[in-house]
């Protein structure tokens, strides 16, 4: 398996199996897909999606790490991982591209040192975003 590059961001989003999420979601941090996702992801930093994980839209990202199935472009600014048993059919956008064996890619692939202008854009609206300070709680986040 390779090397995930979800460690470089704070994971505070989770998609369990068994959900089912329609419409855009933003992400200013780094999120785990196991249900599904049908619409639109941006995510500022890692969107890691899980063997049971499967997403249905255009994806915006850092980093992608796929262990699931995908439907539709990803662009990612940096890096996208097919694990060996991940799917994806659509056009993707990166720097860098790792397919391990058994992973199936149907679709295009535009690899450049250059980051979409679309890409860094978003990246620069979620660091405003998050440049804000915020509250602190002794109590535990509510799932």
């Amino acid at each position: 398996m390779a090397k995930s590059h979800i460690a470089e961001g704070t994971m505070n989003t989770l998609v369990g199996h068994g959900t089912v999420f329609e419409g855009s979601l933003n992400v200013s941090s780094s999120m785990r897909v196991d249900g599904k996702i049908i619409g639109k992801v941006t995510c500022s930093d890692s969107l890691l999606i899980g063997k049971t994980g499967v997403v249905e839209a255009s994806v915006k990202v850092k980093n992608a790490t796929i262990g699931g199935k995908v439907v539709g472009d990803i662009e990612a600014s940096e890096v996208v991982i097919l694990e060996s048993n991940s799917s994806v059919d659509g056009d993707v956008t990166t720097k860098k591209l790792i397919i391990e064996e058994g992973a199936l890619f149907n679709g295009t692939c535009h690899m450049s040192d250059e980051v979409p202008a679309k890409t860094r854009q978003v990246e620069a609206r979620s660091v405003e975003q998050t440049s804000t300070p915020l509250a602190m709680s002794s109590e535990p986040p509510q799932v």
